[in-house]
């Protein structure tokens, strides 16, 4: 499944149900180099809020150009600066695996300090009656920020939240992105948002031959099962709040993505 044109067509379909009137916020933390979700936001129609401490000139210009907040730092538990362990893949410098997590798989040894906001700060700084998407990607990180959520009222709590899970090897390995320390995060996050009351939820993997998952949240016992499947690679959950969509809808949008380019050239074709 090819992850972020899928997860971005999902969200490009269901947001508009979730806010039609595009009253609440959407945030887009850990932007990176590439499928910019705050341009989708924005292009919706929505206030858009980008959290990202190295963005490209692409970026910048984006922001400009819709507008968009830029907020050049690092989403994390404390109000400070932190040491960010610049990215790499295959011998390459690559911020886009660059983490706050020393022990992370695309970590490198080049760091920099880089200042950090936590959740409860950067809702303070933001001004929205509620927030409508929070996407989150930082690289192994995520259940440091998806912890606070423990602590937000009902009325904060964003309509979708989705994060990325996995990396760098399959589940079945179980290293890297898959170690115990970081499937245990994943985890964590699941846990945190079941009890926040998040139920309807999509989990779209890279696995070959995959199919996006559609499960709920609340009906799973976390300490028995996963949503994983066992070849998973990586991919991304969407959990939603008190919104609910038909199975086969989510499939019809996620068909394009599924089985490389020749699946998706038919699937366009005889849509």
């Amino acid at each position: 499944m090819r992850v972020e044109a899928c997860c971005q067509a999902l969200l490009e379909h269901l947001l508009p149900d979730l806010d039609p009137d595009r009253q609440g916020l959407c945030v887009d933390v850990g932007v990176g180099t590439f499928a910019f979700y705050c341009e989708l936001f924005a292009r919706l129609g929505f206030t858009t809020v980008a959290v990202e401490p190295s963005p490209t000139d692409k970026l910048r210009a984006l922001c400009q150009q819709y507008p968009i907040q830029l907020i050049e730092q690092c989403l994390s538990d404390r109000v400070g600066t932190q040491t960010l362990h610049m990215g790499q893949f295959a011998n390459l410098a690559n911020s886009n695996f660059s983490s706050l997590a020393a022990d992370w798989f695309g970590a490198s040894g080049t760091t920099r300090s880089v200042p950090t906001l936590d959740l409860a700060t950067l809702l303070s700084q933001v001004a929205t009656p509620y927030i409508t998407a929070f996407k989150l990607d930082i690289e192994g990180w995520e259940p440091v920020v998806i912890q606070q959520f423990a602590e937000l009222a009902t009325e904060q709590l964003p309509r979708v939240v989705m994060f990325e899970y996995g990396g760098g090897s399959s589940r079945a390995q179980g290293a890297k992105g898959w170690s115990p320390k970081f499937f245990e995060g994943t985890m964590t996050c699941l846990k945190v948002l079941q009890q926040k009351g998040y139920a309807f939820s999509v989990m779209v993997d890279y696995a070959s031959g995959s199919r996006a998952k559609v499960f709920d949240l609340q009906a799973m016992d976390l300490a028995q099962e996963s949503p994983f499947y066992a070849n998973g690679v990586y991919g991304n959950i969407l959990c939603f709040y008190q919104q609910r969509f038909p199975p086969e809808r989510i499939q019809r949008i996620c068909a394009p993505y599924r089985g490389g380019l020749a699946n998706w050239l038919m699937s366009t074709f005889v849509s």
